[in-house]
């Protein structure tokens, strides 16, 4: 690669190891003097700048340290990895390397096209060590190598062509020259938002304006950016040349996935795409406050009646320069990623001849060495449970308007039952904070209980174990909080709780488990400590648990509000004609007159005598 650079007229920095044509200035697109320094300096200071590097994830502090250091932005492509090994790969607006580190550690030979002088730098500094990387400083108009590649990757560059590519058509022309870089056989990967994504509907801003229903509305301009649905998207990819495209389902969305469902994983029947989904949507750190529904609630019956794949937040598509896509027996992928290396996992649901699908897990880092705290100890392969996740009960009973502390607890009441059984415990053990479970239960959180069609609970997912005994206080702590952190909004209740520590209070009293307010901090420092055990983050980051943080609410809207109040001056004013009709209410008109005359109201008064005596005419039967 690098003769093919000097060849072009390209030259190397000797101090950035940047390439660059002669003179070249690069492009204003930045994230900041502050933000952009504070990324350089991160990645240069650490001894670990790979992908899985719990050293730079410690670094992540606000949305644009996540957005390039996190480890979940190379989830976008893993499904991808046994096909880019050994493969040259060109990839269109690099950035600060976070998708570009990937492709190297995953053995392809990578050159890296990053418009912006500073960016390309941050990318050459994210990716020392590997040989096969090479990163180019220059804008996708100017570029001009005579090669062609078997991958190019658009990541979240397409939406840009208004800005920086010419012509009447600027995204037809993007992906005309990028189809003219691949080889016969090669293949285009492609991230973009998907304009009419679900959580758009729900109320979250459009990603580059910042504005409510920007892109539902379609309001684009031929000077901004643009993103498309995925019909657009694949008659674009089709008008640009490209013979077929496979699309997939990056969720929440492309930026900082955790599940990338594929076509088939929509398609299979017996596989179930809309809990999949729903488990993603509180992993969006961009998704606001206030939505105008539950995006976690909408999945699976959205999935149910075939829309998932149309309103999934991104899009990822695999366009076929000249080949087709081949039938894969995958159906989706789900990560684990924020974690330290040896804990990290791929789980891939795959479907056999048979019908039957499996859930394999493979491993992302070494092998982990025995721990003292807690083991790892996933399952590599087992069958795939479907149904109904208990999960998915609680989260209903709190989205309930209306619901209350008796209503959560009676949940929590039979979950602990079952989680006795399930341990094998005396069905009439008395319950109390103290109870002692066995440290096999750990993992038996209500997500990973599913209910098939025999309503038995089958359990899934267990990969941890405490090696330890633990209580049920600390139990019911834990699964507080995995519902307050997957709900987006509770409902209106008239004992809604002010703060998350006077939820989990009222639960655990209603529960018939009162814990004094300071044994909820003693539960969450030993959350604490399991938590930076498993993610590799100091455990000061991870003590405060946010006890006096709102817990999520769901506001009415204006028309609900509306609509309550006009029933009410309804329900009044039928009230009050009611009353006037009585005939208590005729005897005692005299006196009502008499005390407006004593408080000198008289003009209201010889109102109110014209008024009865009106009604009083009205009453005299005809001809009298």
């Amino acid at each position: 690669m690098k003769a093919l650079l000097e060849r072009a007229g390209y030259r190397q920095d000797a101090g950035s190891l940047v390439w660059s044509a002669p003179g070249y200035a690069g492009i204003p697109y930045s994230d900041g003097d502050e933000v952009e320094n504070s990324l350089a300096a991160a990645i240069r200071e650490a001894q670990d700048v790979s992908v899985l590097s719990p050293e730079l994830r410690r670094r992540i502090h606000d949305w644009p340290s996540r957005y390039h250091l996190s480890s979940a932005r190379s989830n976008l492509l893993r499904p991808f990895q046994s096909s880019l090994a050994g493969k040259e790969v060109l990839e269109i607006g690099a950035g600060c390397g976070a998708i570009t580190r990937y492709l190297g550690e995953a053995g392809a030979g990578v050159l890296a096209l990053e418009g912006s002088l500073r960016r390309a730098g941050i990318a050459r500094s994210r990716t020392r060590g590997l040989a096969n990387v090479e990163v180019l400083a220059e804008t996708f108009d100017d570029f001009r190598l005579e090669h062609r590649f078997d991958v190019v990757t658009l990541i979240g560059v397409l939406e840009y062509a208004n800005l920086y590519v010419g012509g009447a058509d600027p995204f037809l022309a993007m992906l005309r020259r990028a189809r003219s870089l691949l080889k016969p056989d090669g293949r285009l990967l492609l991230a973009i938002e998907n304009k009419v994504g679900l959580k758009y509907f729900a109320g979250a801003r459009e990603d580059h304006v910042g504005i409510v229903g920007y892109g539902i509305e379609d309001r684009y301009t031929d000077d901004g950016p643009r993103t498309f649905g995925h019909v657009e998207l694949k008659q674009l990819l089709t008008r640009a040349g490209f013979n077929a495209s496979s699309l997939f389902s990056p969720l929440p969305d492309y930026k900082l996935p955790v599940a990338v469902i594929g076509q088939e994983g929509w398609d299979c029947r017996e596989f179930d795409a809309g809990i999949l989904a729903a488990q993603t949507a509180r992993h969006d750190p961009q998704l606001p406050d206030g939505l105008a529904f539950a995006p976690e609630l909408a999945w699976p019956p959205l999935c149910v009646n075939g829309l998932g794949q149309g309103l999934s937040n991104s899009h990822l598509v695999v366009a076929f320069a000249e080949g087709e896509p081949a039938r894969s027996n995958v159906l989706a992928h789900y990560y684990s990623t924020n974690r330290v290396p040896h804990f990290c996992k791929e789980t891939r649901f795959e479907l056999g001849g048979d019908g039957r699908i499996d859930v394999v897990v493979d491993l992302l880092g070494p092998p982990a060495p025995t721990q003292a705290l807690i083991r790892f100890q996933p399952q590599a392969r087992s069958a795939y449970a479907g149904g109904r996740a208990l999960s998915l009960e609680l989260m209903r009973i709190v989205t309930q308007d209306g619901w209350t502390p008796q209503d959560v607890a009676s949940f929590m009441q039979q979950y602990l039952r079952m989680v006795l059984a399930l341990c094998k415990q005396p069905a009439d053990t008395a319950l109390s904070p103290a109870t002692v479970l066995p440290g096999s239960a750990f993992d038996l959180l209500p997500q990973n209980i599913h209910f098939g069609d025999g309503g038995q609970p089958v359990v899934i997912d267990q990969e941890w174990i405490f090696n330890r005994e633990f209580t049920v206080g600390w139990l019911v702590f834990r699964v507080l909080s995995a519902l307050v952190n997957s709900v987006t909004r509770f409902g209106v209740s008239t004992s809604f709780p002010p703060s998350k520590a006077a939820f989990f209070l009222q639960t655990y009293a209603a529960l018939g488990l009162a814990v004094p307010r300071e044994q909820l901090d003693a539960y969450a420092e030993q959350e604490a400590e399991v938590q930076a055990h498993i993610s590799g983050l100091p455990i000061e980051m991870l003590r405060e648990w946010g006890p006096q943080s709102k817990v999520p609410r769901r506001v009415p809207s204006l028309h609900e509000e509306n609509a309550r109040l006009a029933q009410e001056l309804d329900r009044s004013r039928r009230e009050i004609a009611g009353m006037r009709a009585s005939r208590s209410w005729r005897i005692t008109a005299p006196l009502r007159l008499l005390v407006l005359i004593s408080q000198g109201r008289f003009h209201e008064a010889l109102h109110r005598v014209k008024l009865y005596a009106g009604r009083a005419l009205r009453r005299v039967p005809p001809g009298l």
